[in-house]
């Protein structure tokens, strides 16, 4: 380590990857239909439908399901990058593709909760209904903003001439 800092040292690091990972498991309160709500994965199970005749609210659980299996990922790879000593010059690049991963969430969980997205069907892309703002997925998606604020924030304090 020659005495410099290492990568991914700052204290807000272990902070974003426990507001990164936070989601996946609270995600479980919705499995069980508590009074919170489904969350943003919560008619992903319980349904006998065929897999070809199931509607929008499924279709946007898996696509939730996925992107906070990524972000789980995302967030112990933050808490093993110090250890794997990465260099420097990778944290601009590690923090911006969690600023992009919370981003892309976030902007998914805003168009199914207001206008609706496109679904498979059995008569090919259908535009599906809006999905409900339960309180568990505004706790999620709002722990998945607190992560991608702290790392634009380490994104920001982060010059490249620092990582050089």
């Amino acid at each position: 380590m020659n005495g410099n800092t290492s990568a991914f040292a700052h204290p807000y690091v272990r902070w974003a990857a426990a507001l990164l990972m936070a989601p996946f498991f609270l995600q479980m309160l919705g499995f069980g239909q508590t009074f919170l709500g489904g969350g943003l994965c919560g008619e992903l199970f319980g349904d006998e439908t065929p897999l070809g005749l199931q509607g929008a609210g499924f279709w946007y659980a898996v696509v939730f399901m996925l992107l906070l299996g990524l972000q789980l990922m995302y967030g112990g790879f933050l808490l093993l990058a110090r250890l794997l000593e990465l260099p420097p010059s990778m944290e601009r690049g590690v923090y911006g593709t969690g600023v992009g991963l919370v981003g892309f969430l976030t902007l998914l969980f805003l168009l199914t909760r207001t206008t609706g997205l496109p679904y498979p069907s059995p008569q090919g892309l259908a535009i599906g209904e809006t999905a409900p703002a339960d309180p568990l997925s505004l706790i999620l998606v709002g722990c998945s903003v607190a992560g991608a604020a702290l790392l634009l924030g380490l994104l920001r304090s982060s010059s490249p001439s620092e990582n050089g």
